[in-house]
């Protein structure tokens, strides 16, 4: 199940919930060993809340048992995905940020004629968590192509969490529609019947069929993708990656960036003070540098 075997920990006087230190230790250890996840001492509660919901659906009495569980029990792959899930999936909506779609729709034309009718734009999005960025990409490009009837696209989406892709997979959304305009949810999605919160499901085969998901651990070392990429997406991800898994991850992203293509990062992240081969277009965006 995993690379380390946990201690057995004391769980002879569990408080129900609550991560002991040795506990803390351990799976802040094991997460940034395998994804390179920083977790640091402030956020034990918000990772207690979390793998207190799984125990309250396992009907378990302590972190001590979840872990044996998650780490120890054969065929405990299901539940493994799960624990991931829990702890690397945040909370993402439509069209967030939405300046950097903006700026992707009014680059667009330009960068595709340069490329020529016969090219296809690929776009990566790392880390995609439930969808919300790979359709909203896919909304964005199919619009363009009202004005632009040759333009070919393909969009990647990337994540570690295989529940996120399976959710991503359905393309069923409530809440996070929010930023949604009418035309564009009447356009794209349809209503699901029987639900006690509204809720729609994306429904526009033109977009799903130019849409790929699949799962990538960007702390691997290498990356099973498909081609080199337009423009990639990896945004509120490597603000939760240590110091040198961030740098280490940045490189291999960029590495699989055309030079001329763009890289768009969260609000809170930046590449500037590295040694890459970008140069910054706005805050977040940032262009490969031609060879």
């Amino acid at each position: 199940m995993s690379e380390k075997t946990p201690p057995a920990f004391d769980d002879s006087h569990p408080a129900y919930g609550k991560i002991s230190d040795e506990q803390f230790s351990f799976l802040t250890q094991y997460l940034s060993n395998k994804y390179g996840l920083r977790i640091p001492r402030e956020k034990k509660v918000l990772l207690e809340s979390r793998l207190v919901k799984r125990l309250h659906a396992l009907k378990m009495t302590s972190i001590a048992a979840y872990i044996d569980h998650v780490f120890k029990t054969e065929h405990a792959d299901a539940e493994y995905q799960l624990f991931v899930d829990h702890i690397t999936t945040h909370k993402t909506f439509f069209f967030r940020e939405n300046y950097q779609f903006e700026f992707l729709k009014n680059l667009l034309p330009d960068y595709y004629r340069r490329l020529g009718s016969t090219r296809q734009v690929n776009i990566w999005s790392a880390g995609c968590s439930t969808g919300e960025e790979v359709y909203t990409l896919g909304i964005v490009l199919n619009e363009l192509r009202n004005d632009m009837p040759s333009l070919d696209y393909r969009i990647v989406g990337s994540d570690v969490s295989v529940p996120s892709l399976k959710s991503a997979a359905k393309g069923v959304f409530s809440s996070e529609l929010e930023n949604i305009p009418d035309r564009i949810k009447e356009k794209y999605f349809t209503v699901v019947p029987g639900r006690k919160n509204p809720s729609l499901r994306f429904n526009s085969p033109e977009v799903t069929s130019r849409i790929s998901l699949g799962v990538l651990n960007l702390n691997n070392k290498q990356y099973n993708l498909p081609c080199h990429f337009d423009f990639i997406f990896c945004r509120n991800v490597i603000i939760y990656f240590d110091a040198r898994t961030r740098n280490e991850v940045l490189e291999r992203i960029v590495a699989r960036l055309k030079p001329g293509g763009y890289l768009f990062l969260g609000h809170s992240e930046t590449a500037l003070g590295t040694t890459l081969p970008l140069k910054s277009i706005q805050p977040t965006i940032y262009q490969k540098l031609m060879t």
